[in-house]
């Protein structure tokens, strides 16, 4: 079965309105999420400074108010881990998913390039090697925190457990935290992990080894079903289910319905998607020509759902949500941490 995401890219464009529109339209057509891409720079001609994704409006933001104006759809921000503190990024994120009941989903961004890099103290652009090791270690650090509460540390009547929570004393190269999170375990665990990548090495390794679906720009069956059957190899060395992580292309819908079904059931066949994130030509109308004409040929040839089965984002990509790691029996209190919590 097809996974579909639709991204909300609309530069320019500031009304909230117009982008809950867009993700109705998506919820309406059963589509998994919707993706908010983003950069921390002003779109130059040459393309540094990031997409400009939603008129520049910040992705947690904006996808905690379509969260309210929704259901069903899964919701995907755009993080990077290059500018953001792990401690603010981990929390933010858990709160959307709490928001949002179990529909959120993050897209590690490990870019750096010397427009961002501009706005955060520096004068040059980050490195590849500083960006990547960065990178895995907020992730570790972010991991550590949305585990540092137990499923079963909020009681019934409300009360926290100090006993279900835990300090993470995460030292490392860039990060030194403490923790634990002050926000409580979120309904998914873990928020969805995406990455954007392309053809570099690095990207295909780090896409590898952490990142649950991936968004690739590839247009040429062959070269994405070499992509795809490449970084999953590469998870599989790190232990990794032979079928993460997902791969989904970009899809431009610019022929006849019966033809856009043709070429994304190819490419489905051919081990080249496992989906695909559509980027409608014509914002609204485009995407609304998508689910009113694209969607109903791929639900008849049983390519696609035909309706939500309720459940996380996790759940409807098939991955599990991980488990907390706690005792299942700590009778003993610690006397060393008497957390007060605020209970979010």
């Amino acid at each position: 079965m097809l996974h579909l995401i639709a991204s909300l890219h609309a530069p320019g464009i500031h009304e909230i309105a117009h982008f809950v529109d867009l993700a109705r339209t998506a919820e309406r057509g059963l589509l998994d999420a919707v993706f908010v891409d983003d950069g921390l720079a002003v779109p130059t001609a040459d393309g540094g400074g990031g997409p400009g994704a939603a008129g520049g409006l910040e992705p947690l933001t904006l996808l905690a108010a379509v969260a309210s104006a929704t259901q069903d759809i899964g919701l995907i921000a755009t993080m990077s881990t290059t500018f953001h503190e792990p401690y603010l990024l981990a929390r933010a994120l858990a709160s959307l998913d709490h928001i949002s009941h179990g529909r959120a989903g993050w897209t590690i961004d490990t870019g750096g390039d010397l427009d961002e890099a501009a706005n955060f103290h520096l004068d040059e652009p980050v490195e590849d090697a500083v960006r990547y090791e960065r990178a895995a270690e907020l992730l570790d650090v972010v991991t550590q925190l949305w585990d540092s509460w137990a499923d079963d540390a909020v009681t019934r009547a409300g009360v926290v457990d100090p006993r279900r929570v835990r300090q993470i004393e995460h030292i490392g190269l860039f990060f030194k935290v403490r923790g634990p999170l002050n926000v409580r375990r979120t309904p998914q665990g873990w928020p969805l992990l995406a990455q954007q990548a392309g053809s570099s090495a690095d990207e295909a390794e780090f896409a590898a080894r952490y990142a649950e679906t991936v968004f690739t720009p590839h247009r040429d069956v062959d070269k994405a079903a070499g992509f795809a059957r490449e970084v999953k190899s590469r998870a599989a060395a790190y232990g990794r289910e032979p079928h993460l992580p997902l791969i989904l292309p970009a899809l431009v819908p610019a022929g006849r319905p019966e033809q856009i079904a043709d070429v994304m059931q190819e490419w489905f066949e051919a081990g080249a998607a496992d989906g695909f994130v559509v980027r409608p030509p014509a914002a609204a109308g485009g995407l609304t020509a998508f689910v009113n004409r694209v969607v109903p040929v791929l639900q008849r040839r049983g390519l696609f759902r035909s309706g939500y089965d309720g459940g996380t984002l996790r759940e409807r990509f098939g991955l599990l949500r991980p488990e907390d790691h706690f005792p299942a029996l700590d009778p003993l209190p610690r006397a060393d941490f008497v957390p007060t919590l605020a209970v979010a």
